[in-house]
């Protein structure tokens, strides 16, 4: 199986998890900083999950799985099968690929409509790595050294750079020159190692001003 890696926004979007247990513990806890309104689905929940409802983070409805809960409205864009039983999870995977649902049944793959990948975070910087469904301990593991690898300063750099896009495009109207700036300038932050430095912001500026052959802003638009 070969599956199509992608990036969801998830922000204010209905999420349902069927189960409470340590799985759906984990499952939260990576979906929680991408802001969607998380409903959870089960009869007891894990005492960290109590936490987040209490928090208001997520909802709780203490009931068992019902196909009912697949037609309600707002239909959730992400179904999460954790209950702890294999059985129940392929029949919820079931259930939702019957009304076009997307739903990830634990550790079972060959019923699932997406896979979750062990994710590294810097920010806005992330880095996934997936086997498949073939061997979650060799995803947690690579995760483990893809972590050690990933310094904390990526993720400042990212927002940087996204704040200097606009005017970057102003600078570079051509996009070739703008990509070559881009590549020539990510290229001198691994060289130089800035994502171990601060005054970047600086750094930057001092880049894009020698690049674009132009003077920083007039002394009006400065004032």
């Amino acid at each position: 199986m070969v599956g199509y890696m992608t990036e969801m926004v998830l922000t204010n979007r209905p999420v349902l998890c069927v189960g409470g247990g340590q799985v759906a513990r984990r499952k939260l806890a990576g979906l929680l900083p991408c802001g969607p309104q998380i409903t959870v689905v089960a009869p007891e929940l894990h005492p960290e999950i109590g936490q987040m409802v209490r928090a208001g983070q997520v909802r709780h409805r203490a009931e068992s799985f019902a196909p009912a809960l697949l037609e309600e409205t707002p239909r959730p864009v992400l179904v999460f099968a954790v209950t702890g039983e294999a059985a129940l999870n392929r029949e919820i995977a079931r259930q939702a690929a019957q009304r076009g649902l997307w739903c990830n049944a634990a550790d079972d793959p060959a019923s699932s409509g997406f896979l979750v990948p062990a994710v590294v975070r810097r920010g806005p910087v992330v880095v996934a790595v997936s086997t498949g469904g073939l061997s979650p301990a060799l995803a947690r593991l690579l995760k483990e050294r893809l972590n050690v690898w990933l310094e904390p300063g990526w993720g400042s750099l990212a927002v940087l750079f996204g704040a200097m896009r606009e005017r970057v495009k102003q600078c570079f109207a051509d996009p070739a020159a703008r990509q070559s700036f881009w590549r020539e300038t990510c290229l001198a932050v691994v060289r130089e190692r800035r994502f171990e430095q601060g005054g970047n912001d600086r750094w930057l500026e001092a880049r894009l001003v020698r690049a674009s052959g132009r003077e920083g802003p007039d002394k009006d638009e400065a004032d």
